[in-house]
């Protein structure tokens, strides 16, 4: 139960990203441009160094593969079933675009935090040496994921109640991941079944960078490249401390 309590306090950074998020909208399409091609770059750089490397070394680069292509394949047709979100010049047309951006960010991120909630579990209670940096990591990692969850739905919505609730979810799945890896960790080890939903995951995330965030982030900010390097790095420097 300690370490639930731990996983949770940890997940709740991801408000603070929120809190950012409401701290710098004053509502301007280049400011959520921006905002937009920054989580990109979050992401990107969370799948070139951490997911990919991860998946590859459990497995193979064949696997990693596999795995990322039916990810992104399940991304496109979940896409599918969520009400139409072409964008047009109309306000509410925009708003619709950024919900859906938002909820296909969410569902990438939910099975990248159960499986990251299920590693957690596992390594709290077994590493006492490496605990503390440990959960400073994860801590700080996850605020730019609460800003690339909660800047598409609150600009969409201005509305911080639901994205909150948005994030609350989010951090959810990371304990519902926990109690996962507490009930079943004996199965998860034998068939090592957090590597391949990680892959999977990846395939969900490149799908939301390449046909979500991506042209929306170009829609509205012509330098939006600029937001992408910053996002990347600032996730270096995040892996780096």
């Amino acid at each position: 139960m300690k370490t639930l309590l731990i996983m949770l306090l940890i997940s709740l950074t991801m408000f603070i990203g929120a809190f950012l998020v409401f701290l710098i909208s004053n509502k301007k399409e280049k400011i959520l441009g921006a905002l937009l091609a920054f989580s990109a770059g979050i992401i990107i750089s969370l799948l070139v160094f951490d997911i990919f490397g991860e998946v590859i070394e459990e497995t193979s680069v064949l696997i990693l593969i596999i795995l990322t292509i039916l990810g992104y394949l399940i991304s496109k047709g979940l896409d599918k079933l969520i009400p139409e979100h072409e964008a047009h010049k109309s306000k509410a047309s925009k708003n619709k675009n950024l919900i859906h951006i938002g909820i296909i960010t969410l569902i990438g991120i939910i099975l990248h935090n159960l499986t990251e909630g299920i590693a957690t579990f596992t390594i709290i209670q077994n590493n006492d040496k490496i605990l503390i940096p440990f959960i400073v990591g994860i801590a700080i990692h996850n605020i730019p994921l609460g800003i690339a969850l909660a800047s598409p739905i609150y600009y969409s919505t201005n509305n911080k109640k639901k994205t909150l609730i948005y994030i609350l979810i989010a951090i959810s799945s990371t304990i519902i991941g926990g109690l996962i890896g507490m009930i079943c960790a004996d199965i998860f080890t034998k068939f090592n079944l957090p590597v391949y939903i990680l892959g999977i995951t990846s395939g969900m995330l490149t799908y939301v960078v390449t046909n979500e965030l991506l042209p929306t982030a170009r829609q509205y900010n012509k330098k939006y490249m600029y937001a992408i390097l910053i996002g990347i790095i600032f996730m270096i420097l995040i892996s780096i401390i």
